[in-house]
């Protein structure tokens, strides 16, 4: 099998792996190790997931860019979604704000023009999931490789555009399974969604992948990536509201 292969059975039903054959030299061999994983799933892409999206954390995982990868059909989940126990390995839990585009943004676009082509926004949980035993060890082009660590988004209601500056900047608290909660990351941690779409649309132009209406964008964490176990998990976001989600077990447990 090859390493996008083995990625994605392990992303369906398999045990988590402890080293790819033919680990990635460079990120666009990581984009084509996650490209022919994506393929091999087989499912049509209905968003994206952005991450290392402000310059502190490219820079502690040794990049210039933040990482993007897809979100496909079966990965968006409605607020207060409980999992079966066999969906996640070791889920980290992030609180973040999606942006939902109403119009296509084929090229290139500013951060005024991501502004104007959205819907609005959605409170979300981000429960990312990696492939690899240890991933911390496997280094940031392998994380890209494994679809960035995407599983699940977990997104509350549709929301006013003209509120994001506000909730991306606001209050904010992450309750993990166990109880243990959360606070915001500092401000020059925090992404702010509309240059983080600009971002992406760059990206996928460059790569032949224009942004459509209708795509649910995740734009980078507010909390600090934290591993959670089963329980329920609450990204409380002060003055705009909850989302949430829950898992009784972890797959194998």
């Amino acid at each position: 099998m090859t390493d996008a292969e083995r990625l994605a059975a392990a992303f369906v039903s398999g045990g988590p792996l402890t080293a790819l054959d033919n680990p990635p030299a460079d990120t666009d061999a990581a984009y084509a190790i996650q490209d022919a994983m994506r393929e091999k799933l087989g499912k049509p892409i209905v968003g994206w997931k952005l991450a290392q999206t402000m310059p502190p954390a490219m820079k502690a995982a040794g990049l210039t860019e933040p990482t993007v990868s897809p979100l496909m059909d079966g990965m968006i989940f409605p607020d207060g979604t409980v999992f079966g126990p066999d969906r996640f390995l070791s889920p980290e839990a992030e609180a973040e704000v999606v942006l939902e585009l109403s119009a296509d943004l084929p090229g290139p676009a500013t951060a005024d023009e991501v502004r104007a082509a959205c819907a609005g926004y959605r409170l979300a949980i981000e429960m990312a999931d990696s492939r690899y035993a240890d991933k911390p060890s496997m280094g940031a082009k392998a994380v890209i490789a494994d679809m960035n660590s995407s599983n699940a988004l977990v997104i509350g209601e549709l929301r006013p555009v003209a509120e994001v500056p506000e909730v991306a900047t606001g209050k904010l608290s992450l309750k993990l399974g166990d109880g243990t909660i959360l606070e915001p990351l500092g401000a020059d941690w925090r992404p702010d969604p509309f240059q983080v779409v600009a971002f992406l649309s760059e990206f996928c132009a460059r790569r032949g992948l224009p942004l459509k209406a209708g795509a649910v964008i995740t734009t980078g964490t507010h909390t600090k990536p934290t591993r959670t176990g089963p329980g329920s998990v609450v990204a409380s976001f002060e003055g705009f509201g909850t989302v949430s989600c829950e898992f009784p077990a972890l797959r194998g447990a």
